[in-house]
This record gives C-alpha cells, structure tokens and sequence, in this order.
C-alpha cells in the first residue's frame, strides 16, 4: 500500500493545533483579598484574609478609614493568611494588600502586584431616655444617666522609622534596635494606634547624635492606660567637627498616613508629590513646625477628585506673618493603574513564553516525523533493491536482462539462419552446374544433417521461449513495466532436397 506521506504530516499538524487550542489556560499570578463580613458595626472585629495565587512572600497591608489592623503585613506561600481588622467608626473601611517581598512560584520572578477591598460599617444611632421624677416640696428634678465605658487598649498596630525601617513588628514587642549609617542625620517615627480613641506621642522627625539614640513612643489609652514602646537607634560614625549649617524655619516634617513624599521630605524643601490610591475625599496629613509657636494651617484637603489635587500648607509665625508656604499634588487614583499595567506586562510575557515553547516543541515533534519517514523511505528502497530478483539471484534489473536475452536470441537465431542460407545457397550453386545429375548419396547425408541443426536450433528457441514465459509471469506479479510483448520472429526455410 502507498502512503501519501504528505497528507499525513498534514494531518498531524492539524491534530497538535486542535490539542493546543483546547489547552487548559494556566491561572494568573495574585493576590486576592476577602472579609469574613461584607458589612460591619462599630466596635466590630473583621477578619481579613490574604491569599496569595501563584506567588509566595511578604505582602504589606495598609487601612484607610476608621479602622486599624491587627498586623501590618503577612507572609503566604501559595496559600492564605489572616489578620484582625477593629472598627473604630462609620464609613468606607479600604484595606489594600501590597507585595514587599515577593516571586512568582512557576517562573521565580519578582512579583510586585497589589490588590484591594473594601467593607462598609453600617451607621449606628443612639437614643437616651429621661425620666421625670415625681415632685416634692414643689420641687421637679429630671435625672438622665447613660454610661459607657472607656476603652484600655493602649496597643500600637504599627510602629517605625524613615528612611533606614526595621521589619518583625508586633504589638507585644515594646523594644527594637536598628543601626542607620552615618549619612543618616534624622530620622522620622511614626506609629499607628489600634483605637482610634488613644493619643500618641513621641513620634515625628527626630534628630540623630552619633552612636545610641533612644527613641520613646507613649500610647495612652481612653481610660488613660499608658505603654511605651522605644526604638534603640544607633548611628554610625563619629561626632564631626564642621559648623552646622544654618537652621530653616518652617515645618520640620510633613507625614501623610503610609503615603511617600517625592521628593523625601526637607525644611527648605517646598514642593512635594504624593500617589493616593483609595476612595476617601481627604488625607491625614500631621505637620512639625521649626518652632512650637507657629502655626501651621493646611488648605484644599477636602473633597479630592481622581486625578490632581493641590494642597498648600501654611505656617505663620505667632504675629501672623508668613514664614513658610509647602505644596502637596496629590494624584489620587481608585486603582493602581501602574501595579496592573506590571501584572499585565509579567502576564503577557508569562504567554509569550509559553508559546514559544509550545511552538518549539511542536517544530521538533514534525521534525522527528518527517526524520522518520525519511529514513522509513531509504529502507524500503534498500529492500526492495536487494530482494526484487528473487529467486532469480543476480536479476535486479529486469529492463538490462530481457534486453540481454532478446539480443542473444536474435544473435543465435541469425546465426543458424546464417549457416543454413550459406549452405542452401552453395547447393543451389551446385544444382545450377550439375541440373541433369542426380543427387548423390553425400548430398542427401548433409541435408539430413542441416535438417538436424534446424531441428536441435527449433527446439533450443522453444525452451528459452519458456523461460522467457515463466520470467514474465513470475516479474508481472510484482510490476506492470514488463508487459511488452516482442514479435516473434518466424522461422526461415530453406530449399529441401528430395
């Protein structure tokens, strides 16, 4: 049977680009977020669940509104882990969950996305009822009593340092050491309450003398509970000895929640930028003038649109007279536009790589086919090259054979012919010289004997004519390009004597 190798290979390709349109699409690398209640009431603690998808390593969390966490951050190794999140008033409560430290496990590649979610706190009322009291001695009195009980919670739910951070906080923890290099002048503390309803003090820019710097940061809860934490920070290097550079009036620090300033925050410096990325209409910026006595006032942190916001922050001096103006552009986004725009890039690259080894793959599998039926083809031919005489051994080209024999045969059957016309005709001769003799007894014994090469020539023609027969019989069987027919060619007689 014939194989039409061509159809096949096509047939084949076919087949690998109906397996690889119906491949199962590998799921995107991510984080996702989910709150163990959609809706909560003040006073309620959510649990809060991030799960990492394809990637292992730490992931940052932050709260905008009147909520605070539990932790700060959390570690998932494809898997999920959870914090508390208190709630401390009304409003849209956002958590956003950044990846710090982070890599994609099916490729080993830096993970930096980001995701976010929000939970609404139902608005509560409160109604007091008052009694009137019966009169006496012409005298009413109302009494209205309500009590609530104060809050002991004097806990931070973040504590830290910019620039130079230290990582591993957890509320327990009061203490923590970090060393800042030489360059590092100052440093600025912030912290993050777990109530809402505690103050804190002690943090802000703080400046640095060289070696040992303890830092205190006091909570004090409602009831008035207090707790310490100190961060021990230790500056390298030694005491210089060069003339401090003259002091800036204005504001010593400008902190806005978790956001960063570009550029980092200086005194003469008086314009910075921010990225926010939530849905709340105003920001919580905390200043520190140069001088306890100016006043700081801050202006257009209301009501911020998507997009470009100005914020101008004012500080005057005691007499009112200006002593500094700062410049905060806030881009506020609901998304962040730049972490999608990375997961989708990492996300293409992640299909264009596994295309290209899908499409390799393919290439060498039709490599190794059409190998295969190249070298199938060869041995056929080999075979069929050393075995298409059987069992004629030395028969392998059937075309140089039939040739050779049919030039033989003609060769001999012209050669008796040959014989017997140069004889017949010397006869002929004799029988012109000789007309009225008759034939002698000589003449008859040589015509019996040209008689009996005929007949020994007729009868060698008729066995080779047979095995000429029995070839084309046997060699019709395997090929048709043998099925010529050769005239045969009749037998000449010449004169007979009687």
């Amino acid at each position: 049977m014939k194989i039409n190798y061509k159809k096949s290979i096509i047939c084949v390709i076919l087949i690998l680009a109906v397996i690889m349109l119906f491949l199962p699409k590998s799921q995107a690398a991510g984080l996702v977020i989910n709150f163990s209640k959609s809706t909560a009431n003040v006073g309620d603690t959510v649990t809060v669940t991030v799960t990492g998808q394809g990637v292992s390593g730490k992931v940052n969390l932050s709260v905008s509104g009147n909520a605070t966490l539990s932790e700060n951050s959390v570690f998932v190794d494809n898997g999920a882990a959870s914090v508390n999140l208190t709630v401390n008033g009304t409003g849209s409560i956002r958590v956003t969950a950044t990846a710090a430290d982070m890599a994609d496990s099916s490729t080993a590649t830096v993970y930096t996305g980001s995701t976010g979610g929000t939970i609404t706190v139902a608005s509560t009322s409160s109604s007091g009822s008052s009694s009137d009291s019966s009169s006496s001695s012409g005298s009413t009195s109302g009494n209205s009593t309500s009590s609530t009980r104060k809050s002991s919670n004097a806990n931070l739910s973040n504590l830290g340092i910019r620039p130079n951070d230290f990582s591993g906080f957890t509320p327990g923890t009061t203490t923590y050491n970090v060393t800042v290099p030489e360059d590092v002048e100052s440093v600025e503390v912030y912290a993050t309450a777990q109530d809402s309803k505690a103050t804190i003090s002690g943090t802000g820019n703080k400046t640095l003398e060289y070696g040992e710097n303890a830092l205190s940061v006091v909570v004090t809860a409602e009831d008035g509970t207090t707790k310490t934490y100190t961060v021990n920070v230790t500056r390298e290097g030694e005491e210089s000895t060069e003339e401090p550079t003259e002091i800036v009036n204005g504001l010593s620090n400008i902190t806005i929640g978790d956001l960063e300033l570009t550029p980092s925050f200086k005194t003469d410096v008086y314009e910075y930028t921010v990225k926010y990325i939530g849905e709340d209409t105003s920001l919580d910026i905390q200043t520190v003038a140069t001088d306890p006595s100016y006043t700081v006032e801050i202006l257009g942190n209301e009501e911020l649109k998507e997009g470009e916001n100005t914020i101008t922050i004012l500080v005057s001096d005691s007499e009112g007279n200006n002593v500094a103006t700062y410049q905060l552009t806030v881009n506020k986004s609901l998304v962040d536009e730049e972490a999608l725009a990375k997961e989708e890039a990492e996300k293409e690259k992640q299909e264009q790589r596994k295309m290209f080894i899908i499409t390799g793959g393919i290439i060498a599998l039709i490599l190794i086919i059409v190998i295969i039926i190249v070298v199938k083809r060869r041995r056929n031919r080999a075979y069929a090259e050393e075995f298409s005489g059987v069992p004629f051994a030395g028969i392998n080209d059937e075309d140089d054979y039939y040739e050779d024999y049919n030039n033989n045969y003609d060769n001999q059957y012209d050669s008796y012919h040959t014989e017997y016309d140069d004889e017949d005709g010397a006869f002929l001769q004799e029988d012109n010289d000789n007309e009225d003799l008759s034939i002698d007894e000589n003449n008859q014994e040589d015509n019996q004997e040209i008689n009996k090469k005929l007949d020994d020539s007729e009868e060698q023609r008729k066995k080779e004519k047979a095995k000429r027969d029995f070839l084309e019989g046997y060699n019709s069987n395997y090929t048709d390009d043998y099925e010529e027919d050769r005239p045969s060619r009749g037998r000449k007689k010449g004169k007979r004597f009687k």
